[in-house]
C-alpha cells in the first residue's frame, strides 16, 4: 500500500513526474534536500525507474534547471507578446518577472545561483537558442520599439540586457530581504521602470 506522501502519476509519465517532484522540492525545502531516496519515496517508485530517465541525479538536476528556466520563460514571453503598445508589454514583463521570483524564491535562486552555474550553462545556452526564448522575444521587442521611434537606436542586446539586469537585481534583493517594500512592489516597480525608459525612449 503506497503511504499518503506518495505522489500518484500516469503510467510513462515518471520523466515528467519526476521533474514536477524537484521543482516542488526546490521551492519547500531547498535544492539540496533534493535526494534520489526522497524522490522515489515520494513517487512511489524505484530508483532502476529513475535510472531509466536520468542516468544519475546531476543529469536530473540539470533538467530541473532548464524546467525551471522554461517555466520563467513562458510567462515572460505571453506578456511581451500580448498587445501593440511595446512600453506596456515592458513594464508588464517587469511586474511577471518580479512576481515570478516572489512566487518561487528557491527556484529563482537555484536556476540563477552561482552554485549550478556550470550545470546551468550546460543546459540553457543563449547563443544555442533558436530565437524563441523571453531574451530574444524582449531583443525583438525592442527592436519594434526602434522601428516605431519609441525607443533609441542603440544595441538592442545591450539595451536587453540592461532591462533584464534591473528586473533581476530588484528581484534579488526582494526575495532577500534587502528591500523591505513587500506591501509596495507595484510602486517600486513602477518607479525603476519610469526611470529604466526615460533613459532609452525617445
Amino acid at each position: 500500500m503506497k503511504s499518503k506522501n506518495h505522489i500518484s502519476y500516469h503510467h510513462g509519465s515518471l520523466k515528467d513526474a519526476l521533474i514536477q517532484t524537484s521543482l516542488e522540492m526546490i521551492e519547500s525545502d531547498g535544492l539540496k534536500n533534493i535526494t534520489l531516496r526522497k524522490l522515489t519515496k515520494k513517487l512511489g517508485t524505484s530508483r532502476s525507474a529513475v535510472y531509466r530517465h536520468y542516468d544519475s541525479k546531476d543529469i536530473l538536476i540539470k533538467a530541473v534547471i532548464q524546467a525551471g528556466f522554461e517555466k520563467l520563460d513562458t510567462n515572460i514571453k505571453s506578456t511581451l507578446l500580448e498587445g501593440d503598445d511595446v512600453l506596456k508589454r515592458l513594464y508588464n514583463m517587469g511586474k511577471v518577472y518580479i512576481s515570478f521570483a516572489i512566487d518561487n524564491p528557491n527556484l529563482y535562486r537555484t536556476i540563477f545561483g552561482h552554485e549550478l552555474m556550470k550545470e546551468r550553462e550546460e543546459s540553457c545556452d543563449i547563443n544555442d537558442a533558436d530565437g524563441d526564448t523571453g531574451f530574444h522575444i524582449l531583443v525583438a521587442v525592442i527592436e519594434e520599439g526602434h522601428e516605431k521611434n519609441i525607443i533609441k537606436k542603440e544595441d538592442p542586446i545591450l539595451q536587453a540586457t540592461v532591462i533584464w539586469s534591473m528586473i533581476h537585481g530588484i528581484s534579488n534583493l526582494l526575495i532577500d530581504g534587502h528591500i523591505h517594500i513587500q506591501d509596495n512592489i507595484d510602486a517600486l516597480n513602477e518607479l525603476s521602470f519610469k526611470t529604466l525608459i526615460n533613459g532609452i525612449k525617445n
